[in-house]
């Protein structure tokens, strides 16, 4: 099989292509023609060398993938060969203690694709055949690789974690990327009045018609005070962050007393100042929230293909231009995901 590797860390320029060998499914496994996969700003710090994750090189890229099974183990029914399927890029235990708990994507032994094992820039994949989740047949490939960690992470932060409510106010930093544009959805879907901030006007169009209720260009306005003005001076009830440095330590100043902010990364700044002080008088919550459950990407899957969710696709790219599609995702133009097509 072809795969898209690198054996030293640097630019986009140490994404190649090799042929690797083919995947054989042992006990309970399957091997996935992977039809389409999906980037994630983590690709580029694996891909740097600054993401803090062992692995071994040479290595491929990838968390989200989705294609049809081509082959199967012992232990899984050939009925299932042709299935059309996502694959979850988290693997878990199956028996630790919270694995046990329905709670996997806290696994103490888990281990994610593209981060610390061989990822879907590539052709095929080996994968526990119950990490497959059949999809619906109204969602293709490309929409499924766009939906698994953008709309999963966003519906475990929003709501399994930070529990948005109808009526409430949510702040959203950086609405166009892929993650912060399927919380938009998920917020208006909740019935919550959506703040989104970006640095480009044409981001900001974008996000009021997939319906947000207002914007902010934080290149050019103060995002404090025009979230003041927006709520009347009370704040909002909460902030979706996944930026960290200063809107991180700002998004404090932002919230209502009682109010939360979830935190679903740090592309800009993984340590911030924190005033524990306004902090505690305010009585403000932080909440952390890391990936989602194979039952939270079945939930999102579903409501894909019902059509309540719609991923949105910035670009598409073949799999040997994923170089070029690296450029773009650093470049921060894009509003929603960058799919390669791998067939």
């Amino acid at each position: 099989m072809k795969a898209l590797v690198f054996r030293e860390y640097g630019g986009p320029e140490v994404l190649k292509i090799e042929e690797l060998p083919d995947p054989n499914p042992g006990f309970g496994e399957v091997v996935v023609d992977l039809k389409a996969t999906a980037l994630n700003h983590v690709d580029i710090d694996v891909r740097e060398g600054v993401s803090r994750f062992d692995f071994a090189m040479p290595h491929t890229l990838g968390l989200e993938g989705a294609g049809v099974i081509s082959l199967v183990g012992d232990g899984v029914d050939p009925a299932r060969i042709g299935e059309r399927v996502a694959v979850s890029y988290i693997r878990t235990c199956g028996h630790c203690e919270w694995c046990q708990r329905g709670m996997e994507n806290i696994c103490v032994n888990r281990k994610l694709l593209g981060e610390h094992i061989p990822g879907t820039y590539a052709q095929k994949i080996l994968t526990p055949a119950d990490h497959c989740l059949t999809l619906p047949d109204t969602v293709d490939f490309g929409e499924a690789a766009a939906s698994l960690s953008a709309f999963g992470t966003a519906w475990h932060a929003l709501m399994i974690r930070a529990e948005v409510k109808l009526g409430e106010t949510v702040l959203i930093h950086s609405i166009g990327g892929g993650v912060a544009s399927a919380a938009l959805q998920i917020c208006k879907a909740a019935g919550a009045t959506v703040i989104g901030t970006a640095s480009r006007d044409d981001k900001l169009s974008q996000a009021t018609a997939d319906g947000a209720d207002h914007v902010i260009n934080y290149t050019t306005t103060n995002v404090r005070n025009a979230v003041d003005e927006i709520t009347g001076g009370r704040g909002v009830e909460l902030v979706f962050d996944g930026v960290g440095g200063t809107a991180f330590t700002e998004s404090m100043f932002m919230l209502r007393p009682y109010g939360r902010l979830v935190s679903i990364g740090a592309h800009a700044g993984e340590v911030v100042e924190f005033d524990i002080i306004e902090f505690f008088r305010r009585q403000i919550s932080y909440i952390s929230s890391h990936t989602q459950t194979r039952d939270e990407m079945r939930t999102v899957l579903d409501l894909v293909g019902k059509g309540v969710l719609r991923p949105r696709i910035n670009s598409r790219y073949a799999l040997d231009r994923a170089g070029e599609a690296h450029e773009e995702l650093a470049a921060r133009t894009a509003y929603g995901k960058i799919i390669l097509d791998i067939d």
